[in-house]
C-alpha cells in the first residue's frame, strides 16, 4: 500500500484529469450552443429582411402602377388639350393631320405607361429574388446552427471519452506500480511482475 503522499498525488492527478475533462466537455457544449444561437439569430435577421424585400416588391409594383396611371392622365389631358385647340381653330379633330397628331400623343403616352409598368415589374422582381435568396440563407443558417450544436455535443462526448481513457490509464499505471498493495495480476490471476521475470 502506498504512503499518504503518493495517494494524495494520485488523487490530485486523477481529480485534475476528471475536472479538466468535465470543463472541456462543458466548454464544447457551450461553444456548440453559442454557435447555434448565432446561426438562429442570423436566420431570424434573414427572415426579417425577406419580409422587407417582399414588402419592397409589393411597394415597387404599386408605385409603378400609380406612376403609369399618372402618365395615362397626362396623356389624356394632352389629347384633350390638342382637340380643344384644334376645335377652337375650326379644324376637324377627327380627320387629317390633327387626328394623326392626336393618335401620336396617345401612342407615345401608351408606350410611356408600358415602360413605367415594365420598370416597376423588374424592380419588384428583383426584390422577390432577394426575398427568395434571404429565405434560402435563413434556412441554411438554421441548418448550420443545428450542425454547430451537434458538433459541440460530439466534442463534449469526445472530451468525456478522452477523460475516461486518461483516468483509466493513470489508474492502471498506479495499480501496476503497486500503489494499491500488490502489483496487477494477469488474466489468469498470476502476478504480472512474476511473469515478466520468467
Amino acid at each position: 500500500m502506498a504512503d499518504p503522499v503518493t495517494l494524495g498525488l494520485m488523487a490530485v492527478s486523477i481529480g485534475s484529469s476528471v475536472a479538466g475533462g468535465i470543463n472541456s466537455a462543458e466548454g464544447a457544449r457551450a461553444k456548440g450552443q453559442a454557435g447555434q444561437d448565432m446561426y438562429n439569430y442570423k436566420a431570424a435577421v434573414a427572415q426579417v429582411n425577406k419580409q422587407i424585400a417582399e414588402q419592397n416588391a409589393d411597394y415597387a409594383f404599386k408605385v409603378g402602377e400609380v406612376q403609369a396611371q399618372q402618365s395615362g392622365m397626362k396623356t389624356r389631358a394632352a389629347v384633350g388639350s390638342s382637340r380643344v385647340q384644334g376645335g377652337a381653330s375650326g379644324l376637324d379633330v377627327n380627320k387629317g393631320s390633327k387626328a394623326a397628331v392626336t393618335q401620336s400623343v396617345q401612342d407615345v403616352g401608351g408606350f410611356e405607361q408600358a415602360i413605367i409598368r415594365s420598370n416597376a415589374s423588374k424592380k419588384a422582381y428583383n426584390y422577390k429574388v432577394e426575398a427568395t435568396n434571404l429565405d434560402a440563407q435563413g434556412n441554411l443558417d438554421l441548418m448550420a446552427g443545428v450542425n454547430a450544436k451537434r458538433a459541440g455535443e460530439i466534442d463534449a462526448t469526445s472530451s468525456i471519452l478522452g477523460t475516461i481513457s486518461s483516468v483509466s490509464t493513470k489508474w492502471l499505471g498506479f495499480k501496476n506500480a503497486g500503489v494499491f498493495g500488490s502489483p496487477a495480476k494477469g488474466l489468469g490471476g498470476s502476478d504480472i511482475s512474476h511473469m515478466e521475470g520468467a
